[in-house]
C-alpha cells in the first residue's frame, strides 16, 4: 500500500511539473517563429529584387513583432526561452535586410560602416541579455531600444519602397536617409544605455568570480 502510495504521489507530482513547465507553442511565441520563416521569405525576394513583395512581407514581420509582446502579457504566456527568441528573431531580420542594403549603397544610401555598427552592437547585447537572463536577472527592452528597433524597420521600409519604384521621389530618398541615420544614431545609444544600466550587475558577477 505504501509503495502504491508513493508512486501515486509521484505521479501526481510528475503531472503537476509538467502543467507548471511553460510551453514553447504558445501564442506569441507561434508568432515569433513564423516571423523568422517572414525573415527569409523577405530575404529571399531582396535576393531576386522584388523589392515590393519582400516590403510587405517585411511590413507583416514588423507588425507580428508588435503583436507578440502584447498577446505575451494579455494572455501571461511569457516564456524565458520567448524573451531570448523574440530579440534575437528581430536582429537576424534587421541585421540581414541592412547587410543586404549596404550592398547596394549607391541605390539605398546604406553603407557598410553602418551595418558594422549596427551589428556589432546587436550581437553585444544579446550576448549581454544570455549572460544576464541566464543569472536570473531581468533584461527586457527598454524605450531606447523599442524605438531603436521602430526607427530601424522604419529606415528598411523606405529603402525596400524606394528599391521598388522606378523613379522614386526626391522626398522619399530624403525620409530614407534621415530615417537609416536615425535609426544608427539610436542603435549606437540604446546600446551604451544598455551597458550604463547592466554594469551593476556585471560588477557583482565579477566579485562572485
Amino acid at each position: 500500500m505504501t509503495r502504491s502510495h508513493d508512486r501515486g504521489s509521484m505521479a501526481a507530482a510528475g503531472t503537476a511539473a509538467e502543467i507548471d513547465q511553460p510551453r514553447f507553442w504558445n501564442v506569441p511565441n507561434s508568432m515569433t517563429v513564423a516571423r523568422l520563416v517572414l525573415a527569409g521569405i523577405v530575404f529571399a525576394f531582396m535576393g531576386l529584387d522584388q523589392y515590393a513583395i519582400a516590403l510587405a512581407a517585411f511590413i507583416v514581420a514588423a507588425l507580428s513583432d508588435a503583436l507578440d509582446g502584447h498577446f505575451a502579457r494579455l494572455l501571461k504566456q511569457g516564456t524565458p526561452i520567448g524573451r531570448q527568441l523574440d530579440p534575437l528573431v528581430d536582429k537576424v531580420i534587421v541585421s540581414g535586410c541592412y547587410i543586404y542594403l549596404a550592398s547596394i549603397s549607391e541605390k539605398t544610401g546604406v553603407y557598410p560602416w553602418m551595418v558594422t555598427a549596427i551589428v556589432v552592437r546587436e550581437l553585444l547585447i544579446q550576448g549581454l541579455r544570455s549572460l544576464l537572463e541566464g543569472q536570473g536577472k531581468a533584461f527586457g527592452a527598454r524605450l531606447a531600444g523599442k524605438l531603436k528597433t521602430t526607427v530601424q524597420c522604419f529606415s528598411i521600409s523606405a529603402a525596400l519602397l524606394g528599391l521598388s519604384l522606378t523613379s522614386p521621389p526626391g522626398w522619399l530618398l530624403w525620409v530614407r536617409d534621415i530615417s537609416t541615420w536615425l535609426a544608427v544614431a539610436l542603435t549606437i545609444y540604446s546600446g551604451a544605455i544598455y551597458f550604463v544600466n547592466a554594469m551593476p550587475a556585471l560588477r557583482s558577477q565579477a566579485t562572485r568570480d
